[in-house]
């Protein structure tokens, strides 16, 4: 576990592209991600992070970007109120287990607050219990089911 205080969490900026990424490339998920889509990823990381649609936040120990979180932020036309939706929380490998990942969730969650946001989603794999127990730890639960359809050849 890092100590609290030795994780700062922020507003991600363009200038930590190159961090996010890095992150990104350390993951399990290099070769999907990285396999010729490259330029695909950093020019919609670039979208993100400038619009006030994505809420990204990034998780610094000694300076160095270890982990972050971004969630779409969007009107819920049935509820009339404000909802987010999680779309990535990655936690580079090294810094994995240590606190980065609850320190992440909880200032999107107060950030979320902070917003008027009411609600937060997040979709991870059945078989990922790290992540089902790291969000359960923070009052999500397993209320929906969510169907997906690839468009992939």
């Amino acid at each position: 576990m890092i100590a609290e205080k030795e994780i700062i969490v922020r507003e991600a900026t363009d200038k930590d592209a190159e961090g996010i990424i890095k992150v990104l490339m350390s993951t399990k998920l290099e070769e999907e991600t990285w396999n010729g889509n490259g330029i695909f990823v950093t020019e919609n990381l670039q979208k993100r992070l400038s619009s006030k649609q994505f809420i990204v936040l990034v998780a610094e120990f000694n300076f160095s970007i270890v982990g972050f979180v971004d969630c779409a932020v969007f009107p819920s036309f049935w509820e009339g109120q404000r909802q987010g939706l999680i779309i990535d929380l990655f936690v580079h490998p090294a810094y994995q287990n240590k606190g980065v990942g609850s320190e992440l969730l909880k200032a999107l969650i107060k950030r979320a607050s902070a917003e008027n946001i009411v609600e937060l989603h997040v979709s991870t794999g059945w078989k990922n219990a790290k992540a089902r127990k790291l969000y359960g730890k923070f009052g999500f639960t397993e209320e929906h089911l969510l169907l997906e359809r690839s468009q992939r050849h």
